[in-house]
């Protein structure tokens, strides 16, 4: 967690290449304090389990709320999306300027 906290709690992916420079930083300024087991742990995490360690800690930083699951499909079902299938006027290729000269 300090090691998230200290990076300005950046991405797993982007940590996980951070941390064998920042660990002795945050060690030789005391601030972390980690024996040869935990500093083994550390070092060989995964991304994705760092990723997955600060769950609550975002949560409380969002208010105690999680996410409202459902909210964008709410969204976006109020909200009209024109796809390509419903663009028929005017057809593909029209031009203005090359309608109105052969019209005439």
């Amino acid at each position: 967690m300090a090691l998230w906290e200290a990076s300005d709690r950046i991405c797993g992916k982007r940590l996980k290449v951070t941390i064998p420079t920042l660990l002795p930083s945050l060690e030789r300024h005391g601030r972390l304090k980690l024996d040869q087991a935990n500093r083994a742990l550390a070092l060989g995490v995964s991304a994705a389990t760092i990723d997955r360690l600060p769950v609550e800690t975002k949560i409380a930083a969002a208010g105690g709320k999680r996410r409202q699951i459902g909210f964008y499909s709410a969204v976006r079902r109020e909200v009209p999306i024109r796809t390509f299938n419903d663009w028929h006027d005017p057809p593909p290729g029209f031009c203005v300027t090359c309608h109105r000269i052969f019209i005439q």
